[in-house]
Protein backbone atom coordinates (compact mmCIF):
# COMPACT_ATOMS: atom_id res chain seq x y z
CA UNK A 1 0.00 0.00 0.00
CA UNK A 2 0.95 3.50 -0.82
CA UNK A 3 1.93 5.61 2.48
CA UNK A 4 2.83 9.37 2.28
CA UNK A 5 5.13 10.25 5.18
CA UNK A 6 4.76 14.14 6.06
CA UNK A 7 7.18 16.34 4.05
CA UNK A 8 6.87 13.71 1.17
CA UNK A 9 5.51 13.96 -2.31
CA UNK A 10 4.80 11.52 -5.33
CA UNK A 11 3.52 13.12 -8.65
CA UNK A 12 2.12 11.06 -11.83
CA UNK A 13 -0.78 10.93 -13.99
CA UNK A 14 -3.60 9.64 -13.02
CA UNK A 15 -7.23 9.15 -13.58
CA UNK A 16 -10.15 11.56 -12.41
CA UNK A 17 -14.05 10.15 -11.86
CA UNK A 18 -16.54 11.98 -10.55
CA UNK A 19 -19.26 9.57 -9.48
CA UNK A 20 -19.84 7.72 -12.70
CA UNK A 21 -18.31 10.41 -14.89
CA UNK A 22 -14.79 9.80 -15.89
CA UNK A 23 -13.21 13.18 -16.25
CA UNK A 24 -9.84 12.22 -18.13
CA UNK A 25 -6.04 12.19 -17.12
CA UNK A 26 -5.02 14.45 -14.42
CA UNK A 27 -1.46 15.65 -13.50
CA UNK A 28 -1.68 15.07 -9.52
CA UNK A 29 0.97 16.08 -6.86
CA UNK A 30 0.34 13.31 -3.42
CA UNK A 31 1.39 15.54 -0.52
CA UNK A 32 2.02 14.17 2.72
CA UNK A 33 1.05 16.54 5.99
CA UNK A 34 1.31 15.80 9.69
CA UNK A 35 -0.46 12.71 11.09
CA UNK A 36 -2.76 10.89 8.63
CA UNK A 37 -3.90 13.27 6.22
CA UNK A 38 -2.76 14.08 3.04
CA UNK A 39 -3.57 16.78 -0.09
CA UNK A 40 -3.70 15.78 -3.97
CA UNK A 41 -2.89 18.89 -6.34
CA UNK A 42 -4.50 18.57 -9.77
CA UNK A 43 -2.84 19.96 -12.59
CA UNK A 44 -5.17 21.19 -14.58
CA UNK A 45 -8.16 21.38 -11.51
CA UNK A 46 -11.19 19.97 -12.68
CA UNK A 47 -14.15 22.88 -12.22
CA UNK A 48 -15.50 21.93 -8.77
CA UNK A 49 -17.69 23.45 -5.84
CA UNK A 50 -17.11 23.40 -2.57
CA UNK A 51 -17.20 19.49 -1.12
CA UNK A 52 -17.44 17.82 -4.60
CA UNK A 53 -15.80 14.25 -4.16
CA UNK A 54 -13.92 13.10 -6.90
CA UNK A 55 -12.34 9.15 -6.98
CA UNK A 56 -8.59 9.24 -8.44
CA UNK A 57 -6.84 6.31 -9.43
CA UNK A 58 -3.30 6.75 -9.23
CA UNK A 59 -0.57 5.36 -12.04
CA UNK A 60 -0.15 2.09 -9.92
CA UNK A 61 -4.07 1.34 -9.99
CA UNK A 62 -4.98 2.51 -6.55
CA UNK A 63 -7.59 4.54 -5.78
CA UNK A 64 -7.78 8.16 -3.94
CA UNK A 65 -11.23 9.44 -2.12
CA UNK A 66 -10.66 13.51 -2.78
CA UNK A 67 -13.10 15.97 -1.67
CA UNK A 68 -12.43 19.71 -2.40
CA UNK A 69 -12.19 22.05 0.35
CA UNK A 70 -12.25 25.37 -1.51
CA UNK A 71 -13.78 25.92 -4.69
CA UNK A 72 -10.72 28.59 -5.32
CA UNK A 73 -7.85 26.64 -4.39
CA UNK A 74 -6.01 24.12 -6.72
CA UNK A 75 -5.64 20.75 -4.37
CA UNK A 76 -8.02 18.69 -2.39
CA UNK A 77 -8.30 16.52 0.73
CA UNK A 78 -7.71 13.09 0.72
CA UNK A 79 -10.74 11.34 2.45
CA UNK A 80 -10.08 7.53 2.15
CA UNK A 81 -7.54 5.58 0.31
CA UNK A 82 -5.50 4.34 -0.97
CA UNK A 83 -7.57 1.51 -1.89
CA UNK A 84 -6.67 -0.80 -4.45
CA UNK A 85 -8.78 -1.37 -8.04
CA UNK A 86 -11.21 -4.74 -7.05
CA UNK A 87 -11.87 -4.89 -10.92
CA UNK A 88 -10.08 -6.69 -13.43
CA UNK A 89 -11.29 -5.65 -16.75
CA UNK A 90 -13.33 -2.53 -17.68
CA UNK A 91 -16.88 -2.73 -18.12
CA UNK A 92 -18.63 -1.33 -20.87
CA UNK A 93 -20.59 1.72 -21.15
CA UNK A 94 -23.96 1.51 -20.45
CA UNK A 95 -25.04 2.92 -23.85
CA UNK A 96 -22.20 -0.21 -25.22
CA UNK A 97 -24.35 -3.10 -23.21
CA UNK A 98 -27.93 -1.55 -24.03
CA UNK A 99 -26.49 -2.67 -27.67
CA UNK A 100 -25.23 -5.96 -26.51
Amino acid sequence: MLQVSPGQTISGVGRLHRGHRNLGCVGYSLEGLSGPSAVVRFDPMPDAANGDVFNLTLEDGQILECQVLNPYATCCAVLDGPRIERRHHRRPTPIARAFL
